[in-house]
């Protein structure tokens, strides 16, 4: 009987993912063809076990006060646990999720969990996670949940801090995989990409992941409306990470932060289009929705092409800059309208070959 698919899934406090994104993901898998998930929120598993074994409660609220020692051993308890049920849950389903966090920011204080201990125990059992993600979104939209929480909201946090915790949780994360020999398939994912993102993933891994670019900083709301008509287009094909998920639309700066704020939040668009984005797509699509200065989209293009991936650009002119043919894998398509029906024919044969060398019923993704 083949093995369910276990996967990672990590995250900062409210960031959404728990919230969000996994429940949509159930439901969607649910829904669509009736597939078994079982979502393992790690967190919630320490409380009841600690109510069901000594009949002793810590409130959820006040958690992170209690003893350190404490929460270590009543942590390696809940995982050792876990650890001997995992292989039985994973022939009964078809996704296990296991849910957890990789520090937590109290007090301004980092405390770290004990995943890569419980990581090294799954080797040892032979249960190797075949996915790990690390959810992120807007340190805005999470700042706005930590301060309606009774739990976060008298811990002070700028949208500074939490962009910071929030990139420690990702280099966590991916330093997960290193303990592996075998390559493991890594996903920073903004909580408002569609569920279908992970359904794809693990159940149609012939699909290629695209990265979407598009100038964001000097186009109007109608002209951001087009784009996302492009990528619903693309998404019937391929797996889309699109940074409008996480963006909150047309970008302005806000004058009630100082400009470290602003600073701060630029880096990290950056960084997360560069650092993230780009290395975990098999290939970018620049949709030029009109022509207009834009040093994310020309960055990401040049960035895209020295990564070995596929990178294509749609152009709305009979002109363009020699350096912008030279970084393209193929001719500049002049409208989405061409470029589509060109990816619709390079999907569907790269699903044709991916088929012919796995199996049509195989799981897992190839190499990016």
């Amino acid at each position: 009987m083949k093995r369910g698919i276990l996967a990672i899934t990590t995250g900062i406090s409210l960031c959404g993912r728990k919230e969000i994104f996994l429940p949509a993901f159930e439901k969607y898998c649910k829904e669509k063809d009736g597939k078994k998930i079982k979502i393992l929120n790690i967190g919630s598993e320490l409380l009841s076990w600690l109510w069901e074994h000594t009949r002793e409660e810590i409130p959820r609220d006040n958690i992170l006060n209690a003893d350190p020692l404490t929460l270590k051993i009543l942590e390696a308890t809940v995982f050792q646990n876990i650890k001997y049920q995992l292989e039985g849950w994973l022939k009964e389903n078809d996704v296990v999720i296991l849910n957890f966090h990789m520090s937590f920011e109290w007090r301004n204080i980092s405390l770290p969990t004990l995943a890569v201990l419980f990581m090294k125990e799954l080797i040892s059992f032979g249960l190797e996670p075949d996915y790990f993600f690390c959810f992120i979104d807007n340190a805005k939209n999470i700042l706005e949940r930590l301060k309606s929480s009774r739990q976060w909201k008298n811990q002070v946090f700028s949208e500074g801090d939490l962009w910071k915790w929030q990139n420690h949780e990702v280099d966590n994360t991916k330093i997960l995989t290193y303990l592996f020999d075998t390559k493991k398939k890594f996903f920073v994912m903004p909580v408002m990409q569609p569920p279908e993102t992970m359904y794809y993933l693990f159940f149609e891994p012939w699909r290629p992941v695209i990265y979407a670019q598009m100038p964001i900083s000097h186009v109007t709301v109608k002209e951001l409306k087009k784009v996302k008509v492009f990528i619903s287009q693309m998404r019937k094909f391929a797996v889309v990470f699109d940074p409008l998920t996480i963006e909150t639309g047309v970008v302005e700066v806000d004058k009630d932060n100082d400009d470290a704020e602003v600073r701060v939040r630029s880096n990290q668009t950056a960084h997360r289009d560069v650092n993230w984005f780009i290395p975990q797509a098999h290939g970018s699509a620049a949709y030029w929705v009109k022509i207009v200065h834009s040093s994310g989209v020309a960055d990401e293009t040049v960035i895209s092409s020295q990564r070995g991936k596929e990178t294509w650009i749609i152009f709305p002119a009979d002109f363009s800059s020699p350096f912008m043919v030279y970084r393209a894998t193929e001719n500049l398509f002049k409208g989405p309208e061409d470029f589509l029906k060109f990816f619709a024919s390079w999907s569907e044969e790269r699903e044709k070959d991916w088929k012919e060398r796995h199996g049509a019923a195989d799981g897992g993704n190839d190499e990016k």
